[in-house]
């Protein structure tokens, strides 16, 4: 316009991002017929496909005879103009190639999971979908690309915190909200500046409000276009000599955005402009080295450069010995011994950590393979999975030495184009807390035993109690055998008959004594084993000493079919005698001061994954202040106890077999809960 200043620009605004209802364009139609209808125009530039369509559907109403010159259009179609509508319109398309930048994308990104692709249902914003839908399915192996046109801009930030993430987001065009909300221009860039994920646009509008940049439209070289047709025309032209152009886009780049994310100006196409690029020398001091090229010597600047490059990399030299002295540190302070080789084994570096193992120099160690260096454990070290969240164990013998055992965890590093260059392996020397957690374990198996040798002396009581009545069979049937050889000889008959019936309480007091021994014994390892019939065959031994202390003992099982345990069952028969034992003196302690039933429940229930066991007494029941503390070594509730039996049996369920016991007081008494893993493949 500046070039021709005998014409004057007159720019009407349809406001259509705002608002594109019919009605709207009805008006607007009637307003501009009143404003338009003693006017003549030159040339009409239509900016965008709403002034587009408006200007095409109403040419010959509003302004018959004028050449229009339309830009900004996208998915123009040549077939939308009739013969009428071809005499007068010429103008700029504007393509934003969507291939192009998720191919950009992709090339910066090559670890991308996700392209998220934000857009409006607006009309300007939906005249591209088909077209960005189309070209996404040419990525569909490489990433995943989600079109969202549906967004609330209030909660768009929760949106974007829930992307993987390795992903990036394609900006196209946004004017109002999924809540028919206007979003204006300074709630888009705030957006911009805080996304966490590198944003890509496809309109140089946005470059400098907070984008990476991208391939982009330019709407400046558009409207420049579209003006420079519109004189044509008015000068004389003819509309069939003024073609409709297509520009092609361009990339654009910020600077500062590519530092964010870590991305280097060597890395992006070439040509490309960058905003906020490193300016160079002379760009900074334009007229000093124009006039120092004019008043001194081409050597003298030469020089200048020279020294000024020198004191940058002195001062680079520095950062980066400063830098290595800190790695060295951290290196050498880690109490594990680290390796890093590239993909074809060779160590490209390690800590003293390891040269004091391996009691071999670093310069010994580094550019060799990893089998020549450590042979004897290579393969144990390559069978470790990468990047795996629990670190595997290997052995290690060092001649005329301990066993050492390791800890082993291995990852994946990157070079600087992001590709992996080979594995960092670190191995930490556990032989220690190996030893302290198998004398851990010893530990724990003595408390059981002893805690199991506490109940012997009552199970002992209760077998005495069992034996008597066949010895009393017993000596009864010597007292009939002396009685009949008195009366008679003895047949053959008679004689197994007597030997059979000491051999029936011979068999019973023996089947006790198996019993006992099968309770004593410890379990070697877990196995699946039925509760029930793990508690009956525990109440076989110690049931004669519950009922000559008159109590009662009850078991409901809430369903009938069999239910299987995972775990150590002799343990387990162990942790129930030492509840019952407890339920027992219980009720023995309360009867000294007030009567009480004497009765013991045992109740058993499940469920798809668990076993759930409760017993419960009407005893004295457990203060409230020590539900918790009666699990606790050496505390008891009992003048003689020595406080090991239920931390016994919380280390047996909770720490051996992976369940949960708890205690919970009654309205009279005390029950004890114990929860069990379900054996795998029980109902």
């Amino acid at each position: 316009m500046q070039k021709h200043p005998q014409y004057e620009l007159t720019t009407e605004y349809m406001d259509s991002k705002k608002i594109d209802s019919d009605n709207y364009f009805a008006e607007l139609l009637d307003l501009y017929k009143k404003k338009f209808s003693n006017r003549s125009y030159k040339a009409i530039i239509a900016a965008d496909n709403y002034a587009y369509d408006f200007v095409r559907k109403y040419h010959h109403e509003l302004f018959p005879n004028t050449p229009v010159v339309f830009c900004g259009v996208e998915n123009f179609n040549p077939k939308d103009l009739d013969a009428y509508l071809k005499q007068y319109i010429t103008g700029v398309i504007e393509y934003k190639d969507i291939r192009k930048n998720l191919e950009l994308i992709y090339k910066l990104f090559p670890a991308i999971k996700m392209v998220y692709i934000i857009s409006d249902d607006a009309y300007s914003s939906l005249i591209i979908k088909d077209q960005i839908i189309e070209e996404s399915n040419h990525f569909k192996d490489k990433f995943r690309v989600s079109f969202d046109n549906q967004i609330d801009f209030n909660t768009i930030d929760e949106k974007i915190a829930k992307l993987p993430k390795q992903s990036a987001i394609l900006f196209t065009s946004f004017y109002r909200d999924v809540n028919d909300q206007y979003i204006p221009y300074h709630r888009l860039q705030g957006f911009f500046q805080r996304s966490p994920f590198p944003i890509f646009a496809l309109n140089h509008i946005h470059v400098g409000e907070g984008v990476i940049g991208g391939f982009m439209v330019n709407p400046y070289e558009q409207g420049a276009l579209a003006a420079k047709k519109a004189f044509e025309l008015i000068n004389g032209k003819k509309i069939t000599s003024v073609p409709i152009e297509t520009p092609n886009g361009k990339y654009f780049f910020d600077n500062n955005i590519l530092r964010k994310f870590t991305i280097s100006l060597s890395d992006i196409p070439n040509p490309s402009e960058v905003l906020n690029g490193v300016e160079g020398f002379y760009e900074k001091h334009r007229k000093f080295v124009e006039n120092a090229f004019a008043l001194m010597p081409l050597l003298l600047l030469l020089t200048t450069i020279l020294v000024l490059n020198i004191i940058k990399r002195i001062s680079l030299e520095k950062e980066l010995l400063r830098q290595n002295r800190l790695d060295y540190v951290l290196l050498n302070n880690i109490q594990s011994a680290i390796f890093w080789k590239s993909n074809d084994g060779k160590i490209l570096g390690c800590n003293d950590l390891l040269c004091q193992i391996l009691e071999r120099n670093k310069l010994d160690i580094i550019g060799k393979h990893v089998k020549e260096i450590m042979p004897t454990i290579c393969d144990a070290i390559q069978e470790v999975p990468l990047d795996c969240p629990n670190s595997a164990e290997i052995e290690m013998q060092v001649p005329f030495k301990d066993k050492i055992v390791f800890s082993v965890h291995r990852t994946y590093y990157t070079d600087e184009n992001n590709h992996e260059a080979g594995v960092v392996t670190i191995l930490t020397d556990i032989t220690e807390k190996k030893r302290v957690d198998t004398e851990h374990k010893r530990h724990e198996q003595f408390v059981i035993q002893r805690s199991k040798q506490s109940e012997v002396g009552e199970m002992i009581a209760s077998i005495a109690h069992q034996w008597k009545t066949p010895l009393v069979e017993i000596s009864a049937i010597a007292q009939e055998l002396i009685y009949k050889r008195r009366k008679k000889v003895l047949d053959e008959e008679d004689t197994q008959k007597f030997v059979d019936d000491i051999m029936t309480q011979v068999k019973y007091m023996s089947s006790t004594i198996d019993d006992f021994r099968q309770f004593i014994k410890p379990s070697s390892m877990q196995t699946a084993f039925d509760v029930r019939e793990a508690i009956d065959t525990l109440l076989t031994v110690v049931n004669h000493n519950v009922k000559y202390n008159y109590i009662t003992i009850n078991i409901l099982q809430k369903q009938p079919e069999q239910l299987l345990a995972f775990g150590y069952p002799n343990e387990f028969k162990q942790c129930v005698l030492n509840i019952i034992n407890n339920a027992k003196d219980s009720i023995v302690k309360r009867r000294e001061t007030k009567t009480t039933d004497g009765i013991i429940e045992i109740e058993l229930d499940s469920d798809e994954n668990n076993i759930y066991l409760s017993i419960s007494d009407d005893g004295c029941g457990i203060e409230k202040n020590k539900l918790e503390s009666i699990f606790d070594p050496f505390m008891s509730t009992k003048a003689n106890g020595d406080g090991f039996g239920l931390y016994m049996a919380r280390l047996i369920i909770e720490d051996k077999m992976g369940g949960k016991i708890i205690a919970k007081q009654r309205k009279s008494g005390a029950q004890i809960c114990i929860t069990i893993n379900k054996a795998k493949g029980a109902a």
